[in-house]
């Protein structure tokens, strides 16, 4: 109970014993005192802000009044002063109280400093016409973002055209040999290939690529069964290339003994690329180098591969 209240419950029962010499008015005097104790007692556990009973009591340590957390929380986004004592709160309040050595701090972030007198200034000033040029021009950070994409789009294609006519002129990739010059590895194993993430993710993106070089293909399933194909059996072997022909070399009737020119090729060009370090395509087809092939040196060119 605060110390103000104690004078109050004292004037109270002084009333009492003046008005007990008058038995008629002692029952309606015994009455108004309960009603007013009564009031005091909810007076006490009642908020000074919201005036309703205090949810989760918070104290100000300063002064120690006693709030609701939210409405204490509240007040102190526009003030640090305590609303019933106008003393300095402090940097912390008390709630969650379950016992003397029982409660939470919470402490009080940094007031918002108020705008200053020349950015006011600055919202009575005429309105200018930048904000309309800004509608009719886009900015310009968003121009070479279009541009870069646009870029992008053409180097595909240009580099789409260029692997057709690799395949249209019979050119095949030249051998580079593995060492720590040129950064070339031995082609991976089936279990090699399927074990590295790397490796998948580098010849996904070639292979989506150097498919669109044929048209009408449907280029995701075709990356998808070659990737399965080529964690299961190597890719230039002939029970591989065979299956790749039926969709590459589909004008072109399957004869026993036979050359697949479209299959063969393809697993040619994913064979070198596989043993190169680059992971960027448009850096690949800049380096790698390429020269016209026949049949018997075709043929010698995989013996010596293997």
């Amino acid at each position: 109970m605060s110390p103000s209240s104690t004078p109050v419950a004292k004037r109270v029962k002084l009333d009492l014993e003046d008005d007990s010499l008058d038995p008629a008015g002692s029952e309606e005097q015994e009455d108004l005192a309960d009603t007013r104790l009564n009031e005091l007692d909810e007076s006490e556990n009642s908020c000074s802000i919201c005036l309703q009973p205090v949810e989760n009591r918070t104290v100000i340590p300063t002064c120690s009044h006693e709030f609701c957390f939210d409405c204490i929380l509240v007040w102190t986004a526009q003030s640090r002063r305590c609303p019933l004592c106008s003393q300095a709160m402090g940097e912390y309040l008390i709630h969650s109280i379950r016992s003397r050595y029982d409660y939470r701090k919470h402490f009080l972030a940094p007031l918002r400093t108020s705008p200053t007198s020349g950015s006011n200034s600055n919202q009575h000033l005429p309105r200018t016409r930048e904000p309309t040029t800004r509608r009719r021009n886009p900015p310009p950070w968003g121009r070479p973002n279009r541009d870069r994409v646009t870029e992008q789009l053409d180097r595909l294609e240009r580099s789409i055209l260029k692997r057709r006519r690799i395949y249209q002129h019979n050119l095949y990739a030249k051998h580079v040999a593995s060492n720590a010059f040129t950064k070339y590895r031995p082609y991976p194993t089936p279990s090699q290939f399927a074990a590295s993430q790397d490796l998948v993710s580098r010849t996904t993106s070639f292979l989506r690529r150097e498919l669109q070089v044929w048209e009408g293909l449907d280029v995701e399933f075709l990356t998808t069964l070659i990737l399965s194909l080529m964690k299961s059996i190597d890719i230039r072997s002939e029970s591989a290339v065979k299956l790749i022909s039926e969709f590459l070399d589909m004008d072109e009737p399957y004869t026993p003994g036979g050359r697949h020119r479209n299959a063969e090729h393809f697993a040619h060009e994913v064979y070198s690329y596989v043993r190169s370090p680059y992971k960027d395509l448009f850096v690949y087809d800049d380096i790698v180098q390429v020269r016209a092939i026949s049949f018997y040196s075709h043929f010698f060119l995989i013996c010596s591969a293997v």
